[in-house]
């Protein structure tokens, strides 16, 4: 786990060298891989931070928001769309879907890329990155 998280680190730092792109944050594709297997999570997860990004893009219409403050905003809003779409998903009985976030934080990571750079570069690179990572993981497990 530790190793997949490291090399997911080195990875997104190697990306964003070349690239200059963020694949939603430098730990988020790192700790992505982990939830390889669990696909719903991770659409899930990046659903809540697209949610968040919306909702503090709207809200900086009518607000000063910038800096840490809007780093903030995404994580505590993401941490609250969260908290809501798991009481509607179990107040209508809908509790068999059992979808949660990923980590805490990951969501307002993402949310936070998808501000400083848009969606179109954010998530592809996301994609890539996760990718990138599950295959090293893959050759690593096969010849370890």
């Amino acid at each position: 786990m530790t190793n997949i998280i490291i090399i997911g680190l080195l990875i997104s730092i190697i990306y964003f060298e070349i690239t200059e792109i963020s694949p939603g944050g430098i730990i988020v594709p790192g700790l992505m891989v982990l939830y390889v297997n669990q696909i719903d999570r991770m659409i899930y997860t990046v659903i809540i931070a697209l949610f968040s990004y919306l909702v503090v893009k709207w809200a900086s219409r009518y607000f000063i928001i910038f800096g840490r403050r809007r780093f903030v905003l995404l994580i505590v809003v993401s941490l609250a769309l969260n908290f809501i779409l798991q009481l509607l998903l179990k107040s209508f009985s809908i509790s068999m879907l059992n979808i949660s976030i990923i980590g805490y934080t990951l969501a307002g990571l993402i949310a936070n890329d998808f501000y400083k750079q848009g969606i179109k570069k954010t998530l592809p690179s996301l994609v890539i990155v996760v990718g990138i990572i599950e295959l090293i993981a893959i050759v690593v497990q096969y010849w370890g």
